[in-house]
């Protein structure tokens, strides 16, 4: 009876342990994903997203990279979904990323993808961020599908968080220092311009506005300043500060990631540094189809950005062959977009986004 408590004391110990390992490992690379990546590594007992079933969703094996390929390089496909009723924005994803983790160069390439991408008549808006909520053909694993389908973009594994969660991350680490360009008001909330540490509900308030900054893709910059914003934040946290999170980064996330999968990141993602940190958005422009106002894509970009920065290990994907409709191509004024978290900043040399 005494051996068997001493075996339970023992194992309580080591979950601890185990936890303030995984925080310690996996800071870096949390960092470079944002918040929605900081809660899912956080998360030493994660749990899944379900599908339409009700069973545990996966990626499935045949839209992932190929095993050895995944050894150097592995894709996340993270998203920030609106689960709240009653507002006209249920079960949207506002934020939909490919995070690109290339271990042998210590790189993350994070491709963003305006909510507004037209994907096609098989849904009907029209519209990438009209997948998950889908009653047929809805879920992570579809989204991850859809990506997959139309990009050639191998998917390997999922995190989500809903903004109630992203929310309370924020509180939970004291805010986050932006410096916001233009006032705006977003459902009675109000934020003024200047540097200004933004609380959870102004951070998420910041991440979703896209009427001040011109639609959608306003909203794409501003993203990538508040995750910017956030990785300083981040990496100037205590391993007490860190630790003391975990009730509140346990909640509201899915991923299908253990902590082993996790830590196997640990070694490589500790050489992280911001100037190799790179945000990347779908080259395209606004358009009107069936009275909707969509994200178009413009392919030849596109493809070339996929290949110079998503596919290090395997062969380059002609615009040809990816499965998307450019309906129109008239400007290329926000073609060239990629910056680094480290640009971003200010104290990069150049930024070239719009």
């Amino acid at each position: 009876m005494a051996k068997k408590q001493k075996d339970k004391k023992a194992k309580k110990k080591l979950s601890l342990m185990d936890r303030i390992l995984t925080i310690i490992s996996v800071i870096l690379i949390v960092a470079s994903v944002g918040s929605i990546g900081y809660v899912a590594v956080m998360n030493w007992q994660p749990l899944s997203e379900l599908d339409q079933e009700g069973n545990a969703a996966s990626i499935d094996d045949d839209i992932q990279n190929d095993v050895n390929i995944k050894k150097k390089v592995t894709n996340f496909l993270v998203t920030g979904i609106d689960y709240a009723e009653g507002t006209g924005r249920a079960k949207l994803t506002d934020v939909i990323m490919v995070v690109s983790f290339n271990m042998e160069t210590n790189e993350i390439n994070i491709l963003q993808i305006p909510r507004d991408t037209y994907i096609g008549t098989e849904y009907p808006t029209g519209k990438i961020n009209a997948v998950y909520g889908n009653k047929n053909k809805g879920g992570i694993e579809n989204v991850a599908r859809v990506i997959y389908d139309r990009f050639r973009l191998p998917i390997d594994h999922y995190v989500t968080i809903n903004m109630d969660g992203f929310v309370n991350v924020v509180d939970a680490i004291g805010g986050v220092e932006v410096n916001v360009q233009e006032s705006f008001t977003l459902e009675g909330v109000t934020i003024k311009p200047g540097l200004q540490t933004l609380d959870g509900i102004k951070a998420e308030k910041f991440v979703r506005e896209r009427h001040s900054r011109g639609g959608d893709i306003g909203r794409i910059n501003g993203q990538r300043e508040f995750m910017a914003a956030l990785v300083k934040k981040l990496k100037g946290l205590s391993l007490g500060e860190l630790t003391s999170l975990a009730p509140t980064l346990m909640k509201n996330v899915t991923t299908d990631m253990n902590v082993k999968t996790l830590l196997a990141f640990a070694e490589k993602a500790m050489k992280l540094d911001m100037d190799n940190m790179k945000f990347h958005m779908v080259a395209g422009e606004g358009a009107t189809i069936n009275g909707y106002s969509v994200w178009t894509v413009h392919k030849e970009v596109l493809a070339q950005t996929l290949n110079d920065n998503f596919r290090p290990f395997s062969d380059p994907v002609p615009a040809s062959e990816l499965n998307i409709t450019e309906v129109r191509n008239t400007t290329n004024y926000y073609d060239n977009n990629d910056v680094t978290v480290d640009d971003l900043l200010g104290s990069g040399s150049s930024s070239s986004a719009n």
